[in-house]
């Protein structure tokens, strides 16, 4: 187990690297001239110059990316170059609604694919496994930002249950947090619900006719009880991967919703800095993003040994080959 969280950690490192580099890079590319987008194009040669001295946008590159990647080290990302703020701490002070949201969204579509891949595994060639079929289907055709809006216009203009928009700290009033989050929940959650679901069925499947299955059966427990128990556990590796990989998805499509649902997130902190052009803020923000879903991996990776003892002792014998 610890050689399997060192060798995850060193990834994770390299990884995070990499990122940046190629993060660094590509806005340098496409960013366009900072100078040029805080002075305006009227402005004289000399006072562009000027600027990008004191910027120190005359550096070369590979400098400047030591200087950036030594201010993430320390937590310092610098100022916003047209708003004036503190990019550090404006990226704190939105991560925890981003995070939140994926979190929560992950959690509800983790219980809700559960549920129904179990159920519509348990009752296979019948209609209610159909049934709920045909209802993945429907989830994996609705896009995001159309759902959302749906939900809008349903739940909030018509019936008035949930409000429209705006967002209200958990620490403030709980309650109003919580509704706040259900539309976007509900919009993020349905997609990944209906991939999840889909994978869920496909293990038990797999699992149901397995000898252990039926011992448990044999020792009194019904199918639905072993599968539970048993079923789930032993699918719960291919659920954690694809449930990870959804996660990471679902952190990039914070971007859309937030913007549909007017919320103070990164997403809409990193569409805002995309139309101002401020490509410092832009890079931060992404590495952020990238640095979030890298970690996600990074606990993917641990949890596999925690979930399948089989996994721990082959990275076992791997290090004692080493």
């Amino acid at each position: 187990m610890r050689w399997l969280v060192v060798r995850s950690a060193a990834v994770l490192a390299l990884s995070a690297l990499a990122g940046s580099l190629v993060v660094f890079l590509l806005l340098r590319l496409l960013g366009g001239d900072v100078a040029t987008v805080i002075l305006g194009r009227s402005a004289t040669t000399q006072s562009l110059a000027d600027l990008r001295t004191e910027l120190g946008l005359n550096r070369p590159w590979v400098v400047q990316y030591v200087d950036w990647l030594g201010d993430l080290l320390r937590g310092n990302l610098g100022q916003s170059y047209a708003a004036g703020y503190n990019i550090s701490d404006e990226i704190r002070s939105r991560m925890g609604l981003t995070l939140s949201l994926a979190l929560v969204s992950m959690a509800v579509s983790v219980v809700v694919s559960v549920a129904a891949g179990s159920y519509s595994a348990l009752h296979a060639r019948k209609l209610r496994s159909g049934a709920v079929d045909l209802l993945t289907q429907l989830g994996l055709a609705v896009p995001t930002f159309w759902a959302g809006l749906v939900f809008v216009s349903v739940f909030s203009v018509r019936l008035g249950w949930f409000p429209a928009g705006g967002y209200v700290p958990w620490s403030q009033d709980p309650l109003q947090a919580a509704r706040c989050l259900v539309l976007l929940v509900a919009s993020l959650s349905l997609f990944v619900s209906a991939v999840l679901t889909r994978y869920v069925k496909s293990a038990m499947l797999d699992v149901l006719g397995e000898p252990y299955i039926l011992t448990a059966m044999a020792k009194g427990r019904t199918l639905s009880g072993a599968a539970l128990v048993h079923g789930v556990r032993n699918a719960s590796v291919s659920i954690v991967t694809v449930g990870t990989l959804m996660l990471g998805g679902l952190l990039a499509g914070t971007v859309v919703v937030e913007n549909v649902f007017d919320l103070p997130g990164l997403g809409s902190l990193l569409v805002s800095a995309i139309d101002g052009r401020e490509a410092l803020v832009v890079q931060s923000v992404a590495f952020v993003i990238l640095f979030m879903i890298l970690t996600l991996n990074f606990l993917m990776d641990i949890s596999y040994g925690v979930l399948d003892p089989r996994i721990r002792d082959a990275e076992r014998r791997v290090a004692s080959v080493d």
